[in-house]
């Protein structure tokens, strides 16, 4: 029996939920496509990456309800993967979990202590700023419009939302005879452990959701550490980006003034032939042998994603840059590909898998803070990749990676 079900609306994510479990040694699967028999699979921790991030509330309701009633009793606990900064459906999918489960309560912990993302009075903060007020209410495509978690809620769900504090938090576990989803306040590491310890008393709940940092809390309950292997990473580093996040472009400018190459993808580059698309592919292959560190940036593709002004048009430069980057990965691999590879942004990630048929992905550690390494096969050879959700990671990040900075 799968002790712990996780749904995920992106790719990174998933991954960088379901290594803080394989990093304790429980046997932990990603997968992007599944049917009915996913609730028999063997793995102890099982992540499913259902995209809803850019869907309508309404279908993203829909998405996640589906795979909640079909393993409601048939696995341990649900565990529905929120972002760290309240992007996405996250009312309407939170509700969907409610609803499509026999249990009553479910207990939402939004905070990501370690990265200063915490929950305060029911509001949510990124580095002591209210989250409207952040980079994130400004995100091109996906921006957090509300701050008071409750209200941000309440604009896709009419469910029973009840905000908790601290001191409620960690001295009892709250109930209801009508079905409720009561959002945690927290601040820090500790009071995490206090909160998760008073609410797994009992046994685990049926029903949590919250971001990574919930995840870590709880993969110690689950994993065997007996299992664990070191790992170590060589080899030249090339990065595909395909986030507009003002992090990742800090990240991405940060490690050109150390010396990376970087290639600005153009529109021919995107909207030419497969043909052209392999000679890209093989250009970036030959650059990546003759440097430490190789950047593949797509900011400038489509004329520059910043110029488009309305949603239609924003929504179809996203897809069209992560179909395009995934199929040019898919070449960089044909084309012999040896060094370390890493993708920046959930939507390309699932891009790159779907271009190659890979649906079964195994987490093997976190280098950094939300920045994972994973295996997948294709081809007959097995690779291991980085990925990393582009509001993650200090702007030294990609340098660190290849050893620039101690």
């Amino acid at each position: 029996m799968i002790k712990i079900l996780i749904i995920a609306d992106d790719f990174t994510g998933a991954l960088d939920t379901g290594v803080k479990f394989a990093t304790k040694g429980a046997k932990t699967k990603v997968m992007t496509k599944w049917d009915d028999s996913f609730v028999d699979d063997p793995a102890e921790v099982l992540v499913l990456c259902v995209p809803s991030r850019h869907e309508s509330p309404e279908d993203a309701y829909q998405m996640v309800r589906e795979v909640v009633e079909k393993a409601d009793g048939k696995v341990g606990t649900i565990f529905k993967k929120t972002d760290s900064v309240l992007r996405g459906n996250v009312g309407a999918e939170l509700t969907a979990v409610l609803e499509g489960s026999s249990a009553n309560q479910l207990y939402f912990i939004p905070a990501l202590p370690s990265m200063r993302r915490i929950t305060l009075g029911g509001i949510h903060y990124i580095s002591g700023i209210a989250v409207k007020n952040s980079v994130f209410g400004r995100d091109p495509f996906d921006p957090v419009t509300e701050s008071y978690v409750p209200d941000l809620m309440h604009k896709q769900s009419d469910a029973n939302i009840e905000s908790i504090s601290v001191e409620d938090a960690i001295s009892k576990v709250p109930t209801s005879e009508e079905k409720t989803i009561f959002v945690y306040d927290c601040e820090s590491n500790d009071t995490f452990d206090a909160e998760l310890k008073m609410l797994c008393k009992k046994g685990m709940p049926k029903l949590v959701a919250g971001c990574s940092g919930l995840a870590e809390a709880l993969a110690s309950r689950v994993g065997d550490e007996s299992r664990i292997v070191d790992r170590s990473m060589e080899g030249n580093l090339t990065v595909v980006c395909g986030s507009v996040n003002p992090i990742s472009v800090a990240q991405m400018n940060f490690a050109e003034r150390y010396g990376f190459s970087r290639i600005h993808l153009s529109d021919n580059q995107f909207l030419g032939s497969e043909e052209a698309l392999k000679a890209t592919a093989q250009g970036v292959e030959l650059i990546g042998k003759f440097s430490s560190g190789t950047i593949v940036d797509t900011l400038y593709a489509n004329n520059g994603v910043q110029r488009n002004v309305t949603e239609k048009e924003l929504e179809k430069t996203r897809s069209l840059i992560s179909k395009r980057v995934g199929r040019l990965m898919k070449a960089m691999l044909e084309a012999g590909y040896e060094g370390r590879l890493m993708i920046i942004g959930g939507d390309t990630l699932l891009e790159f898998t779907n271009a190659i048929g890979c649906y079964e992905l195994y987490p093997v550690c976190e280098i950094d803070p939300g920045t994972v390494v994973f295996r997948l096969e294709y081809d007959g050879r097995e690779h291991e990749i980085i990925t990393k959700s582009g509001g993650f990671g200090s702007e030294e990040l990609l340098v660190k990676i290849v050893g620039g900075i101690t």
